[in-house]
C-alpha cells in the first residue's frame, strides 16, 4: 500500500512538472503588443467596409446577368476576390 502510494505521488509530481513546463511561452515568441482600441476599432471597420464594397460589386454583377453563365462568372469572380483577401489579411498577420 505504501508502495503505491509513493509510485501515485510520483506520479502526480511529473505530471504537475509537466503542466508547469507546458504553460510557458517559448522563448523565441514576443509578447503581444497591445493596440489602442480606436485603431483596432479602425481596423475593424475598414474590414468590414471592404466586405460590405465586395458584396455590393456581387450584388450588382448577380444583377446584370442575363444567362447562367454571367451568373458562373460572377461568382468564381467573388470567389477569386475573396480568396485573394484572405491570402492578404494571412500575409498581414504573420508580419
Amino acid at each position: 500500500m505504501k508502495k503505491v502510494m509513493v509510485i501515485f505521488a510520483g506520479v502526480a509530481f511529473v505530471l504537475c512538472i509537466f503542466m508547469l513546463a507546458y504553460g510557458q511561452s517559448p522563448e523565441g515568441t514576443k509578447p503581444q503588443e497591445k493596440i489602442p482600441i480606436e485603431q483596432r476599432k479602425a481596423k475593424i471597420i475598414s474590414s468590414i467596409d471592404e466586405r460590405i464594397k465586395m458584396l455590393q460589386e456581387d450584388k450588382a454583377c448577380v444583377s446584370a446577368a442575363q444567362t447562367h453563365e454571367d451568373l458562373r462568372k460572377c461568382r468564381e469572380k467573388s470567389r477569386e476576390e475573396r480568396k485573394d483577401l484572405r491570402e492578404e489579411r494571412k500575409d498581414q498577420r504573420k508580419k
